[in-house]
């Protein structure tokens, strides 16, 4: 969300001051929380995080139209690593992570025609 505004921001050869880049960062962050879980809502959220940021015209976000539901699958993606990410940083935190099989499983080749015994296994 943030990338895309202050590409927009560029675009449209609107300077923004440091304050700027900053609200629009923290806007962005929490605007951006359900943008992932539902196709299209990216969109909608990059409006509203635009609206906060008057120097920049609302009708740049035309430009993305085209490239929106490539920005979306990313979107998604980058949710589904951060999740992870973030079951192992509170599992490790809580004491509650085995290493030793957290390597076995990263480092385990899976068979993408066995895909069941593969997530059900131990």
């Amino acid at each position: 969300m943030t990338l895309s505004t202050l590409f927009l921001a560029q675009a449209t050869n609107t300077n923004l001051t440091i304050w700027q880049e900053l609200g629009i960062l923290g806007i962005a962050m929490i605007t951006s929380k359900g943008a992932s879980g539902v196709t299209g809502a990216g969109f909608i959220t990059l409006a509203a995080t635009l609206s906060i940021v008057p120097d920049i015209p609302i009708q740049s976000i035309a430009i993305l139209v085209g490239i929106d539901k490539f920005m979306s699958e990313c979107r998604a993606l980058t949710n589904l690593i951060g999740n992870g990410v973030a079951c192992v940083i509170v599992a490790w935190w809580e004491g509650e992570l085995d290493r030793e099989k957290l390597n076995t499983r990263l480092s385990q080749q899976i068979d993408p025609t066995d895909m069941e015994t593969a997530l059900t296994t131990d």
